[in-house]
């Protein structure tokens, strides 16, 4: 908790960024029972403009986005992972002298890569059956994260005759010859 803060300040805050509704974070972090809709939003809104309160919901958004963001690199894996994925490696086959049983492994003993990759597991009369995560998709969305899709050009008229559109769809891709930098 900020230093500066009151506890329910701290609370608003962390309210606010539950609910993103201000006058919900009032309501749950201040006494308001007596109090008519329009004072309620109007405090919400004065403590959410001074300057510690907007500071502190700042920090604990970025916090936030820092424990949930998804590395580039982690996505990558994690198609990766469903693009090379193969049923077989989530059954177990047992063969016998007369039949051989074809069964679903315990998923949850199943090394990560195998179980990033399964889409889902129902059960039936008849037994198990699991479904991956559709690898055609998976490697479709790689090219595009890793940029080997040709780009694609796209005609685009304009009613400024004067100005040139460049549609891009990698920053690299960018043409800066016209830039007036």
């Amino acid at each position: 908790m900020s230093n500066e803060l009151s506890i329910k300040q701290e609370k608003f805050c962390n309210y606010y960024l539950e609910s993103g509704n201000a006058s919900e974070a009032y309501r749950r972090a201040f006494s308001c029972s007596k109090m008519a809709e329009k004072t309620i939003w109007e405090k919400a809104s004065i403590l959410l403009s001074k300057d510690k309160v907007r500071a502190r919901v700042e920090q604990l958004r970025s916090e936030l986005q820092r424990r949930s963001d998804i590395t580039k690199d982690e996505a990558v894996g994690i198609l990766a992972d469903i693009a090379r994925a193969n049923i077989v490696d989530a059954l177990v086959v047992r063969k016998s002298q007369d039949f051989t049983t074809i069964l679903v492994g315990d998923i949850s003993k199943l090394p990560l890569n195998i179980q990033r990759s399964i889409l889902s597991v129902k059960s039936s009369d008849k037994g198990y059956e699991v479904k991956l995560y559709n690898k055609i998709d998976a490697i479709e969305k790689l090219s595009k994260l890793l940029g080997w899709d040709a780009p694609v050009k796209q005609e685009v008229s304009s009613m400024y005759p004067n100005y040139t559109i460049q549609v891009v769809t990698r920053k690299e891709d960018v043409d800066h010859e016209d830039s007036d930098d």
